[in-house]
């Protein structure tokens, strides 16, 4: 009898569905400039990936833009394209509820114009964007993939034309960020190529780049506030702080 008691529990046992949990992996990313929506022109990212028993449950896709990999984060300034009520981080985001366990999604895209960077105006800049895919926003929410860097340039030398044009530099790997910080180095940082100048000339220019430059807080790092993204501003945000996943 008790055998036949724990055959019967068994075969119960066998038949609940074990619980499930969402994966998803990045087959390909890009970046599309000049691209038009509601008047305005910006940038669009795209990503194919594949997603796997996650039906029902809600996917986010966001991308976040940031000075250099690994570097600080672009700061939001109106509300427009901000991560969340919490974090004023520049960010495109979109969700969706799948309506099959598995699935393969392609070229889902994210946008935002380019004025929403929040960057100053009379340079080029170049940035890199990153992706990250979610479920479930909020505290019981789950990490799925991330992306490389992307790089992107942004050319604001004309106020009233701003634009992002084609970046045909090297994408920077998440290993290669995680590897130039245990080594104490910095991975895709812009630096300017000047013409040849005589001994005054240059002396001029050491005067003032000396007098553009200004510490990180809490650091005795200086760094050059010429022609790199968020640059401009004296608040830095190191990524490494930022959460994997949009919790409120």
């Amino acid at each position: 009898m008790k055998s036949t008691i724990l055959a019967l529990l068994l075969s119960f046992v066998a038949i609940l569905p074990a619980a499930a949990s969402t994966t998803a992996r990045l087959n390909r990313t890009w970046v599309e400039t000049g691209v038009m929506k509601h008047d305005q022109e910006g940038l669009s990212l795209h990503v194919d990936f594949d997603l796997t028993d996650a039906k029902g449950r809600l996917v986010g896709v966001q991308a976040i833009f940031y000075s250099r990999p690994g570097g600080w984060a672009l700061r939001d300034k109106n509300d427009k394209y901000r991560l969340s009520p919490s974090l004023n981080y520049v960010a495109a985001f979109d969700y969706f509820r799948p309506e099959e366990r598995d699935m393969k999604v392609s070229d889902f895209e994210l946008f935002i114009p380019v004025r929403e960077l929040h960057l100053n105006n009379g340079h080029k800049y170049r940035i890199y964007a990153q992706l990250s895919l979610y479920s479930d926003p909020g505290k019981k929410g789950e990490f799925l993939a991330e992306s490389d860097f992307l790089p992107i340039t942004v050319d604001l030398t004309d106020p009233n034309h701003p634009k992002a044009i084609p970046d045909f530099s090297q994408v920077i790997t998440v290993a290669e960020v995680d590897k130039a910080k245990k080594e104490g180095r910095q991975v895709g940082v812009t630096t300017r190529k000047n013409p040849k100048q005589d001994k005054k000339a240059k002396k001029e220019q050491a005067r003032k780049m000396k007098a553009s430059k200004w510490g990180s807080h809490g650091s005795k790092v200086e760094k050059d506030s010429i022609d790199r993204a968020t640059f401009w501003q004296k608040e830095e945000i190191d990524s490494t702080a930022l959460p994997k996943l949009y919790i409120e």
